[in-house]
């Protein structure tokens, strides 16, 4: 296991409780010789915590991609995929990572999408979707030059496995282990019986052809933020990227607890305890 040396944070200022953690992170941090150091001294020595929710992980990996450093988010937020702990426990969870070394790495990659000649880079997905008084879009879709087909829908989402728990999975995509490398393809409002989600592998090259109706307006989103607007044909490529975020997980961070706990899969109607089957 790594011995760590620097220490790196990137917190939701808009949460005032942040402050008072941040505070108290650095002299426990600090306690045990680790540096803190900027963005441009980071590497693979480095813990980088993130003090916030999903979001504010989401908006550290533009930064921390590529930098090889390690990813601990500290919970602030609602669901807590990105962030699975909770400051409560910040000395538990530094005594297992920098003490003992005990925890596992997993590596999550970004998604690439190339249009007019741009690549972009995405964490968790990126949506192509029409203007609100807009018709609906004709989206084809290839993967390695192989047609999928056509439909009418109100758009289209690509996510990554780190995206599968957001808006991939509000439209009704699967909840995907962090683990996979993958493309989850999952069509919006489609105006078609056969509209089911697809997945396709990292190493596919996917080929989307957006066809507005009357030059009409349809907008590009990747990861939450606009990225453009337009009124014409647009031709996307999409496949997995060589970015990546590595995250240390403590022994009682598992993925699909995580699913049962946030989620409520596996609850009685999503709710309260464990269903009780009677006889």
């Amino acid at each position: 296991m790594k011995e760590f040396k620097k220490f790196f944070v990137f917190r939701n200022e808009k949460k005032k409780e942040t402050l008072k953690a941040l505070s108290l992170l650095r002299e426990k941090l600090r306690l045990r010789n680790l540096k803190e150091v900027g963005i441009e001294e980071t590497d693979d020595k480095t813990i980088a915590f993130v003090l916030g929710g999903d979001g504010t992980v989401l908006k550290a990996s533009k930064i921390l991609a590529n930098r090889n450093v390690n990813v601990v988010g500290i919970n602030f937020g609602h669901l807590g995929f990105l962030s699975p702990y909770s400051f409560e426990k910040i000395d538990e969870v530094l005594h297992e990572i920098i003490d003992l070394g005990d925890y596992t790495i997993v590596r999550r990659n970004f998604l690439k999408v190339i249009c007019d000649g741009m690549q972009n880079e995405f964490f968790n997905d990126f949506v192509v979707q029409r203007a609100v008084r807009s018709h609906m879009l004709r989206v084809s879709i290839s993967v390695d030059d192989s047609s999928m087909g056509e439909m009418l829908c109100d758009g289209m989402i690509f996510s990554t496995s780190t995206g599968s728990t957001a808006y991939n999975l509000s439209a009704g995509g699967s909840v995907i282990d962090p683990n996979l490398s993958l493309v989850s393809i999952v069509p919006m409002m489609a105006h078609a019986f056969a509209a089911w989600p697809v997945i396709a592998s990292f190493n596919r090259k996917i080929t989307v052809t957006v066809k507005p109706r009357e030059d009409e307006s349809y907008f590009c989103v990747g990861d939450g933020e606009e990225l453009c607007k337009k009124n014409h044909m647009g031709k996307f490529e999409i496949s997995g990227s060589e970015k990546h975020l590595n995250f240390l997980c403590t022994s009682d961070i598992n993925f699909f607890k995580l699913v049962h706990t946030k989620l409520g899969w596996g609850m009685h109607n999503g709710f309260g305890g464990k269903y009780e089957l009677k006889v």
